[in-house]
């Protein structure tokens, strides 16, 4: 449970340990920041695709034939499925080069009774349902055992994701754009009426379901490596480049150089950096200076220079320039607000370095804080319910990180009080606010907060002696038993500090056993002096 304390101080975070400081801030309010024309809902920011190269990096569970039903005029159609990790992959045949996602960690697997159909069964996501047939029975049955197996499961190596966090591929989903786009690898238009095509959800390069596995792993940089020959090196050090994308500008697009419109319906025509946001005609490029200034999020931004890599301990040898003097770690519940998550998440990797960004559901905060334990002070930023604020907050207390981090909260869950007491709100559901939300976060001042842990314990109570019993008898039987009860409490938490790991248990148990102790010596020293003035009672008798 928290309590907070009336005491208030100034700065941009905070630290958090059994006492915790929490940024505080203002509701946001309604500004918005440029977006392209998109008709990217919730639905379709969540059915991602891979490649098939993608997909062969990861172990093979279960594969084959199945027939799908399909979500129109209810039509059967055969696809090849294939198993891989926590996630179903399917596409028209095994040698497809593009495959649909279905993220099964929290999907229900069951036979299903279909019409005129055998050895069927569904699959319910938070976000689809797909009805499927096997040739048989026994297929049928293997393949639901396979889907089980899995989400049973401890969550597979969290380094996996560490690594392809930071493989410079592009994340693809599917979407559609009400305005005419262009294929970032053939350079031509995509078909269809709505443009129908493959988006990085990180970068926003486009891409026909034919061209991607043909695109270069050219998604934005992460780390010192990831820039390779495009870095600067001068006399005030290591500094990185823009990073353009052609093409594909917003309608209102201007020139940072020259101040007129750029960009182009027609083809794919001028420049945009994914970090500072700055977009140049082909003309103007060379005249902007060479040196990214990372743009308006810079105080947050942990530039690739910073991160040179990962070391054997598993941290980021990391050297923050001047800029960042306080790194920010975003964790995001894509779960929250009705899955609405996933945009959040979508938009942060877009505004800052995708290693700094993670996923709640994908291995926890344990990744995260772990990367970024050698920094000697960092932010973070949880975007979730009071839930997953209690997450990260626990993790922070295990890995005993209360003295150099400092924490704020976006409002996504259902349950948001602690958001609300700090000033961020009840709820945000606009992702294009986040810019501003981070400017907040930067001024934030910070407010005290206590943590408690509540150890709950069974005790012997003593009962009463009935009346008939002497008084000396029950004395007698009452510290009997009260000495019992000591004995019992000492051992239990002695075997706490003994054989427990968390450090939080240790200190707890060491607490309330030092009051055992402080208790059981003061209980003694007052039958001692009961004692005495029972005998001197006595020896006064005597004499009169």
């Amino acid at each position: 449970m928290m309590a907070a304390r009336e005491a208030q101080a100034a700065g941009s975070g905070c630290e958090l340990g059994a006492r915790e400081r929490l940024a505080s801030g203002s509701t946001v309010g309604d500004e918005s920041s440029d977006s392209e024309a998109e008709h990217e809902s919730a639905q379709k920011l969540i059915r991602k695709v891979s490649t098939s190269g993608q997909i062969r990096s990861k172990a093979i569970i279960k594969e084959g034939l199945l027939m799908k039903q399909t979500s129109s005029f209810q039509r059967w159609k055969k696809r090849y499925f294939k198993l891989r990790g926590r996630t179903l992959y399917y596409a028209k045949n095994a040698k497809s080069i593009i495959f649909d996602e279905v993220d099964l960690t929290d999907a229900s697997v069951a036979e299903s009774s279909t019409k005129n159909v055998n050895n069927s069964f569904t699959i319910i996501t938070p976000f689809r349902k797909l009805i499927l047939c096997a040739e048989n029975r026994k297929e049928m049955e293997d393949w639901i055992a396979a889907m089980k197996t899995i989400q049973n499961r401890e969550h597979f190596e969290s380094t996996q994701y560490s690594m392809d966090h930071f493989s410079g591929m592009h994340n693809w989903y599917a979407c559609s754009h009400a305005r005419p786009t262009y294929c970032n690898v053939c350079r031509e238009a995509l078909s269809g009426v709505t443009s129908h095509g493959l988006s990085c959800e990180v970068c926003k390069f486009k891409a026909h379901k034919r061209c991607a596995v043909r695109a270069t792993n050219n998604c934005k940089w992460t780390t010192l490596a990831s820039i390779a020959k495009d870095i600067i090196e001068d006399e005030d050090g290591v500094s990185m480049p823009h990073q353009w994308l052609e093409g594909n500008l917003p309608v209102s697009a201007k020139c940072t150089v020259c101040d007129k419109t750029c960009g182009s319906v027609l083809r794919l025509q001028d420049w945009r950096c994914l970090w500072c946001k700055a977009m140049v005609h082909t003309a103007c490029k060379d005249m902007l200076p060479i040196k990214c200034p990372l743009g308006q999020c810079k105080v947050s931004v942990i530039p690739p220079t910073a991160l040179n890599s990962i070391d054997s301990d598993g941290f980021w040898k990391a050297t923050c320039p001047p800029s960042c003097t306080s790194p920010l770690l975003v964790f995001v519940n894509s779960k929250s607000g009705d899955n609405q998550g996933v945009k959040f998440l979508r938009r942060f990797k877009q505004l800052l370095n995708p290693a700094q960004v993670f996923d709640l559901m994908n291995g926890g905060p344990h990744l995260g804080l772990r990367l970024f334990q050698k920094f000697d002070t960092f932010r973070i930023l949880v975007c979730g319910g009071d839930g997953s604020v209690g997450w990260v907050l626990s993790e922070i207390d295990s890995l005993n990180l209360h003295k150099q981090c400092q924490m704020g909260v976006l409002p996504l869950g259902t349950g948001n009080d602690l958001a609300r007491v700090l000033g961020w709100g009840s709820a945000c559901d606009d992702d294009t606010q986040l810019p501003q939300i981070l400017e907040k976060l930067e001024r934030a001042s910070t407010k005290m907060l206590d943590r408690w842990g509540i150890m709950v314990y069974e005790t012997k109570v003593p009962r009463h002696s009935s009346s008939s019993l002497g008084t000396e008898d029950f004395s007698d039987d009452l510290e009997v038993q009260q000495i019992s009860f000591y004995e019992d409490s000492v051992a239990a938490h002695l075997s706490k500090i003994l054989t427990s790991d968390q450090h939080s248990v240790v200190i707890s148990s060491a607490k309330v056993l030092c009051e055992t102790v402080k208790d059981f010596v003061a209980r003694v020293g007052k039958a001692y002096e009961r004692t005495t003035e029972n005998w001197e009672e006595s020896e006064t008798m005597a004499r009169k």
